[in-house]
């Protein structure tokens, strides 16, 4: 009986090294096991509650993990430093390209409201994404 909870400790600790949520549904089953093992003194119960658990938790996880996951390119946005920092035009290039002053050197930047081709050389951006090494800015 003291197995049970002995190995659902163990995964529990594997789970902090390694960090999946799925071995946290594997030793929350070995202690539901346990308390089977506690309550009824069967293995064979314990197992199959080991099993039947471990089976429904993971299938529960993995479609709670498929429903609240982002695309690629909103978790690149998400970890990236640049989105959100002001830039200074420096020059109005052409349509809606504009070259912009930021971390202390020049970048081309694409301005995704391009309404008002003639932005004030003085005006600042805020970056809002990346398209390769040009900027795509937010004129104010």
């Amino acid at each position: 009986m003291m197995l049970w909870f002995i190995a659902a400790a163990l995964i529990l600790i594997l789970e902090l090294f390694i960090g999946t949520v799925y071995l946290l549904v594997v030793s929350a089953a070995l202690f539901g096991a346990g308390i089977a093992a506690f309550l009824f003194n069967s293995f064979s119960l314990s197992m199959l509650i080991a099993a039947v658990l471990s089976a429904v938790g993971i299938w529960w996880a993995h479609g709670w993990l498929q429903r609240h996951r982002h695309s690629d390119t909103e978790e690149s946005a998400r970890n990236d430093l640049d989105i959100g920092q002001t830039v200074q035009i420096t020059r109005h290039l052409h349509d809606s390209s504009y070259e912009v002053h930021y971390r202390g050197t020049l970048w081309q930047a694409q301005a995704q409201n391009a309404a008002s081709s003639d932005a004030p050389v003085s005006q600042t951006a805020v970056i809002v994404g990346k398209n390769g090494n040009t900027l795509l800015i937010q004129l104010h």
